[in-house]
């Protein structure tokens, strides 16, 4: 004969059960802030850059991030031009 869900569970008054007055031991040591900053891929990217020097290959452009804040104050006919001016050839 199986047995039942009915049957296994036992529903226990919360007053039967003592509180528990001692905090739980952490099973994990918690990260410091610092480390849980992660970088992001243009600063890695960079980075190894920066490391290889000449022998970093030439063919991989890292361009800087630009936001729509940076052009706020720019008149909109001239901010094409200087996206383009930006960009690494």
């Amino acid at each position: 004969m199986r047995p039942s869900f009915p049957r296994l569970l036992r529903i226990v008054s919360r007053s039967a059960v003592t509180s528990q007055t001692v905090r739980r031991v952490k099973i994990y040591e918690e990260i410091p802030k610092e480390l849980r900053v992660r970088s992001t891929l243009l600063e890695v990217l960079q980075k190894r850059r920066d490391d290889a020097g000449a022998d970093y290959p030439p063919n991989i452009r890292i361009e800087p991030m630009v936001s729509k804040q940076t052009f706020s104050g720019v008149k909109p006919d001239a901010r094409e031009p200087l996206r383009n001016v930006l960009r690494e050839r």
